[in-house]
């Protein structure tokens, strides 16, 4: 909820805005066999501000796409609360749930697999409009070759096929959908991961020109944390299922609470052989543990290079806690992150 401009006394300080989403102790698991289980996503807790860019890493497998699907409820939690604009989506069903989807949309990763083949460009984007009736023949046209020219894309391809465009171009037609309805959140599940270096840029800028214009909050779903430091206002970073680690983004460059964070940001190359040779790589051992049998404790103690095994690391599972102003973690030894790892 934004603040009531008439509702503040001249001098008086602003109050920071409501969270427009609030994720509450999110929790999904699956059923795997006769009797397995696999934690998917384990008591994740954030908000995002009206406006806001959060970015979520993360390597394959440790939840990011499985939390952007329970957030726009293409895939129900377990338990939690997902409240959206003052409204507990885990709470509604049919129509109701319907109607907060035409504020909460998704950008998928793969462009290709997302838009159906035997639609044109015009149908696929016009498609929301249809659904909630909203426009009538004529209008929507019009709509639709609109949304393709703030995409940056000729307004008059609204006739091909999606197998007629790039993947750049394809991704931009899946914006344009996410775009039809304005909504307030779009959650992008790894927009850029399929497309060409030089495309990424591209939908990169595009994103940020088309939330200036469009007053857009983004939950921005990524592996690559370069992209995620030039987009992002703050920055989550998530291990088996958990949330480790939040800071504003330029802090979280800086300095890290996290080892896990520390290992990501250390694997990210720079583009000068100098640097680059004097640099210390954080390695990890051995690989992501199964969701299906998550380690006890600090689910990252089987890889961590700090951990106290045996001890408390795997012992006692820490809490996600500020460090400092604005910085959460979610380790026991914080303090040595920043000085040793």
């Amino acid at each position: 909820m934004a603040v009531d401009a008439a509702a503040v006394r001249p001098g008086a300080t602003p109050q920071p805005a409501e969270p427009l989403l609030r994720v509450a102790h999110v929790t999904k698991h699956f059923r795997a066999g006769v009797s397995g289980v696999v934690h998917a996503v384990e008591d994740v807790s954030f908000d995002i501000k009206p406006g806001e860019t959060v970015g979520l890493v993360g390597e394959s497998g440790s939840g990011k796409s499985t939390l952007g699907r329970v957030i726009t409820q293409l895939v129900p939690a377990t338990s939690g609360q997902v409240i959206f604009d003052g409204v507990d989506l885990t709470t509604l069903r049919g129509e109701r749930l319907r109607q907060q989807r035409r504020h909460l949309q998704m950008i998928f990763q793969d462009p290709f697999a997302s838009l159906d083949p035997r639609m044109t460009v015009g149908d696929i984007i016009a498609e929301p409009l249809v659904n909630f009736g909203l426009h009538d023949h004529k209008e929507k046209d019009r709509k639709v070759q609109e949304l393709l020219r703030v995409v940056g894309l000729n307004p008059y391809f609204n006739n091909r096929y999606p197998h007629e465009f790039s993947g750049g171009q394809r991704q931009r037609i899946g914006v344009a959908r996410a775009l039809a309805l304005n909504p307030k959140l779009i959650v992008c599940d790894e927009p850029i991961s399929a497309l060409d270096v030089s495309i990424q840029a591209q939908i990169i800028n595009l994103l940020e020109d088309l939330q200036r214009e469009f007053n857009l909050t983004y939950l921005f779903i990524a592996h690559d944390l370069s992209v995620v430091r030039h987009i992002s206002d703050r920055v989550m970073v998530m291990y088996l299922g958990k949330i480790v680690e939040i800071s504003p983004s330029e802090d979280l460059y800086e300095s890290q609470e996290h080892p896990y964070t520390k290992a990501l940001l250390s694997a990210i190359p720079v583009p000068d052989p100098k640097i680059e040779s004097q640099r210390r790589l954080v390695e990890l051992s051995g690989e992501i543990p199964s969701p299906l049998f998550p380690p006890s404790g600090c689910n990252f103690h089987t890889r961590c290079p700090i951990a106290r095994v045996p001890g408390i690391c795997a012992d006692e599972d820490p809490q996600l806690q500020e460090k400092s102003p604005g910085r959460f973690a979610k380790c026991h030894f914080s303090d040595e992150v920043r000085t040793k790892v």
